[in-house]
């Protein structure tokens, strides 16, 4: 497709926060602005642990004219924390030793999507055996180079769950190395619900803005000021965590693009941070956005 007709991203860093955009019709923007993981609590992982279930041992049948067997204690096996989450972190270049802080949402499926203040983008497919984490990854940019000096990369992620959270690397097809450590945010055990996302939602950030309204059934509408609409919904991939799936259809100046990718909401701490929803999505073939409504 002519990039003039795609989504491309742009960039722009105002200390810690993100704003990440998708440009491209006449040098205007889409973008989007993010302050994330100031909202939650970084740290230790929170409570919720993953698979942990109690396997009991089964006791023997009591038989007519027989003494019944004693039956043996209940034997719980350790609680097995899941890679899932919403984090914040860095990857940091093997080679040159520079650091980019990063955010990303994982979630139960496997499916996840990090974000970098340089503007790169990342979209992760991971799986856990115990606490080792292993899948591979998809990253774009428009701006920053990757380390195979391109704007586009792919390869495997390989990490071990810690408690902090994960800790691995990204390595390209051609063996270039970025350095993975990413801090669990407790926000991620709140519970899940549609109806919590109802509303309307904007933003605006450098001469762009947008405006979202969110029906109880996860259903959206949006509109921006390059006169672009959106249109899609979320949807709940496990009520008791707090990540949702997105999927809406980007429609502007002739061009439709599908995007998928992953959600959290984060509730109003004080007047100082209202509440708002972090949107990662990407179209798969080098269009995201990172938003955050408010």
């Amino acid at each position: 497709m002519n990039t003039e007709g795609r989504l491309l991203p742009v960039v722009a860093i105002t200390g810690s926060s993100i704003m990440v955009g998708c440009g491209g019709y006449s040098g205007s923007s889409c973008g989007s602005y993010g302050s994330y993981g100031s909202y939650g609590s970084l740290g230790m992982r929170g409570p919720r642990a993953h698979a942990a279930g109690a396997a009991r041992v089964a006791g023997a049948t009591h038989v007519a004219g027989m003494a019944p067997a004693t039956s043996s204690a209940p034997v719980c096996a350790a609680p097995v924390v899941g890679a899932d989450g919403i984090y914040q972190g860095t990857l940091t270049n093997k080679a040159t030793q520079q650091e980019t802080p990063v955010i990303a949402i994982i979630a139960e499926n496997g499916d996840g999507r990090m974000s970098g203040e340089d503007g790169t983008y990342y979209r992760l497919n991971v799986s856990q055996s115990s606490s080792d984490v292993s899948g591979s990854f998809y990253g774009y940019s428009q701006a920053a180079k990757f380390p195979n000096g391109s704007q586009s990369t792919s390869g495997s992620l390989t990490a071990m769950v810690t408690p902090p959270g994960l800790s691995g690397a990204l390595t390209d097809k051609a063996g270039d190395t970025q350095t993975l450590f990413l801090n669990f945010d407790n926000t991620y055990s709140l519970a899940s619900s549609l109806s919590q996302l109802s509303g309307t939602w904007s933003f605006n950030a450098s001469g762009f803005s947008l405006t979202a309204t969110i029906q109880t059934d996860g259903t959206f509408t949006a509109v921006d000021s390059n006169s672009c609409s959106y249109s899609g919904s979320f949807g709940l991939i496990d009520s008791t965590v707090n990540a949702y799936s997105e999927t809406y259809i980007l429609s502007c100046h002739g061009s439709k693009l599908t995007f998928t990718g992953l959600a959290s909401y984060f509730p109003m701490t004080g007047s100082a941070a209202p509440a708002h929803i972090q949107m990662l999505a990407d179209d798969n073939a080098g269009a995201y956005l990172v938003a955050d409504l408010q």
